[in-house]
């Protein structure tokens, strides 16, 4: 069920994949990553309230499990609780420092709260980890636009063109 419930959310019949992954968990009620997995449906699907249920109860049964923590702050920022998202990145960073994406989403949640600094340290180090994200180098540039950085902006821009023209 789990199994099927994943090519479901990846096909976006996201009511077939919620019904396999509650099918999963009424068979193992501990099973976290079909918590995790229902919880990310439920969020595609635009019911928060659930999704951040879901994945909390994960979380419950499975503390240590980075990708968790990232699920969940990506559906706190959605709601605009950028202190719970940041708590989120923060704790799915510390469980996996090379969590690239949950560098570049922490970032996402410190340019919306108008700090473009700590938003081009998170950026920064998600280039670091990973060199040819060329979206990274786009969000780095906002941030250096927006704080009055603009020879800094064009440089990230130009790295993004020359790593893909059509950026």
């Amino acid at each position: 069920r789990h199994e099927r419930g994943k090519l479901y959310q990846l096909q976006r019949d996201y009511a077939r994949a919620v019904a396999d992954y509650t099918e999963a968990i009424r068979l193992d009620p501990k099973f976290a990553a079909a918590y995790n997995d229902r919880g990310t449906a439920y969020g595609f699907k635009g019911d928060l309230n659930r999704a951040i249920a879901d994945i909390s109860e994960s979380i419950r049964l499975e503390p240590e499990v980075a990708a968790a923590y990232y699920n969940r702050g990506k559906l706190f920022h959605l709601q605009g609780n950028s202190g719970r998202a940041l708590a989120d990145f923060d704790e799915a960073i510390r469980l996996d420092p090379k969590f690239v994406f949950a560098y570049t989403n922490r970032g996402y949640v410190y340019r919306a709260r108008g700090n473009n600094y700590r938003a081009i340290a998170d950026f920064s180090e998600a280039i670091r980890l990973e060199p040819k994200l060329v979206s990274t180098y786009i969000d780095r540039g906002n941030a250096y636009r927006a704080r009055g950085d603009n020879d800094r902006a064009i440089a990230d821009f130009t790295e993004a063109i020359r790593l893909d023209p059509r950026a």
